[in-house]
Formats: structure tokens, C-alpha cells, sequence
């Protein structure tokens, strides 16, 4: 006697919960690809000096800081925005020149974490820094920082 087959199921959109730690699951595996993600966008802007802080292996907290090219507050909301990326000039794939490019990593990281983002162009006399909390997000507001991220 052979199981009963199974109908499918109606289609459904998934819950924004669900799309984000589905979403999350694909860049960040384990801390050590959170790490890696972050620190691979800090050598994309520039950075000549990271540093990686971690506790518990990362499992409790991950900050990365460098001193790239930084972000206005208008950049920072975009970086957080799923397929946001300032690392293709144009819509040509045939000329990639950096480490990635989907611009998945803050927003999937920001999606299942409590997330700080914290920023300072070259040339700005105020940084600005912008709270995610899983997946909810505030408004960029001014901060102390050096320049970078």
C-alpha cells in the first residue's frame, strides 16, 4: 500500500518574517560569514584599516569599523535596502571589480539582528547613524564617528 499523494497546496505570499531569515540564511550562515561579508564591503569602500570585535564567536555581537569612504544619511537608508549596491556602475556584469555586489549583506543582517549602522563621509563634519531592529528601521540621526563606516 503506497502513501496518499499529497495535493499542493494554494499559493501564498510568505510572511515578511519568514522572506527575511529565509533571505538572511543565504549570506549569513554563522558569524563568520556576518564577519566576512562586512569586512569584504570595508575593503570595497576603501578602507585601509578594519577592526572586527566580536563576542561570544559573534554569536551575541559583531562590529566591524573602518575608515573607508563613509555614508551620507541618504546612502545609509539605501544600504539597508535589498539590491542596493554602489560597486556596478551601470547594469553591466561583464566588468565586476569588487569582492560582491548583490547588496544583500546589512539588509540581510539587519533583517534578524538588532543592527547599527554608524557613518562619516570624507569631508563631513557630522556622522550619522541609523538603528535597525529586525527588520524594523528609525531615521538616520547625527553621531560621533571618524570617518568610515
Amino acid at each position: 500500500m503506497s502513501a496518499p499523494r499529497t495535493l499542493p497546496r494554494a499559493l501564498r505570499r510568505l510572511p515578511s518574517t519568514l522572506v527575511n531569515r529565509i533571505a538572511a540564511g543565504e549570506v549569513v550562515e554563522r558569524p563568520a560569514s556576518a564577519v566576512k561579508e562586512l569586512v569584504e564591503n570595508a575593503l570595497d569602500a576603501g578602507a585601509r584599516r578594519i577592526a572586527v570585535t566580536l563576542k561570544e564567536g559573534g554569536r551575541t555581537f559583531i562590529s566591524v569599523v573602518d575608515d573607508g569612504v563613509g555614508m551620507s544619511p541618504d546612502e545609509l537608508r539605501l544600504a539597508v535596502e535589498r539590491h542596493c549596491t554602489s560597486k556596478l556602475p551601470d547594469d553591466d556584469l561583464t566588468d565586476i571589480r569588487t569582492l560582491g555586489f548583490r547588496g544583500e549583506a546589512l539588509p540581510s543582517i539587519a533583517s534578524v539582528s538588532r543592527f547599527t549602522i554608524t557613518s562619516r563621509p570624507a569631508g563631513a563634519d557630522t556622522a550619522w547613524s541609523l538603528e535597525i531592529d529586525g527588520g524594523a528601521k528609525a531615521e538616520p540621526r547625527p553621531a560621533a564617528h571618524p570617518q568610515g563606516t
